[in-house]
């Protein structure tokens, strides 16, 4: 189940501010949209975790499919109606674990207010660092082995930040919104968001560690699956070391 399925949203019009959000509830519609996101270019070089003696790719790639995985894809949900409610005990919370000295998953996407639960899997000590651009995103803590601290994130238009303070090569990121209409690509970089309400959707695509950043129009209708694909190509390929200032 895709973190779309999520029915947890906040009030309109306090998107991207620093106070807390009242959850919503979104109108019921059978509009889908569904694709893949893949790329095409040289990958990266793969960074070297110390600690776990292991490299990772910055950029993963499906190679039958070209499948690009781990990207945020979203929808903008402003025109929405949405309809406020407070059940905010009920939502089920998300695990991130710290485990082989890596944050699992390592692109998340969640709703704002949502419980998300960070424990720490490992035999080391860790910590969560995360920097975002909203004050309520904003914490540095401890998690010994088989600790566990829980954040209730704010909605905000850039993601947020993960790291340890104690081991560099660890990070991660959060994407945080105030609608349920979200998800990330899977191994194969296939995507899909459900329970849309028939019209017109620009869709989102960040993939952070790569720099892959793209929007398209999309007309979604009652009842039918509304097919996207978006292609990355090696000029797309921004990984923060080539980011222009």
């Amino acid at each position: 189940m895709t973190s779309a399925l999520l029915v947890l949203c906040l009030t309109l019009g306090n998107a991207f501010d620093d106070e807390p959000n009242r959850p919503c509830s979104p109108p019921t519609g059978s509009g889908i949209i569904s694709g893949r996101v893949t790329y095409s270019g040289p990958l990266p070089p793969k960074v070297l975790n110390p600690e776990a003696a292991t490299r990772r790719s910055p950029v993963e790639v499906d190679p039958r499919t070209l499948g690009l995985r781990e990207a945020a894809v979203w929808i903008d949900a402003s025109a929405i109606d949405i309809d406020p409610r407070d059940d905010s005990d009920a939502r089920d919370p998300i695990e991130v674990d710290q485990l082989n000295f890596e944050f699992l998953p390592h692109v998340l996407t969640v709703e704002a207010d949502q419980p998300v639960v960070f424990l720490n899997s490992d035999v080391a000590n860790h910590g969560v660092t995360a920097s975002g651009s909203t004050v309520a995103n904003r914490f540095n803590v401890t998690t010994p082995p088989g600790g566990r601290y829980v954040h209730r994130f704010q909605s905000a238009r850039q993601p947020v930040h993960l790291g340890c303070p104690i081991h560099v090569a660890m990070s991660a990121w959060i994407f945080v919104f105030d609608h349920p209409y979200h998800t990330v690509t899977d191994d194969q970089g296939r995507f899909q968001l459900t329970g849309l309400p028939p019209g017109p959707y620009t869709l989102f695509v960040h993939h952070p560690d790569g720099g892959f950043r793209k929007r398209v129009e999309v007309e979604v209708r009652d009842g039918q699956t509304s097919e996207v694909d978006i292609a990355f190509e090696a000029e797309d390929l921004r990984p923060p070391s080539r980011r222009r200032p």
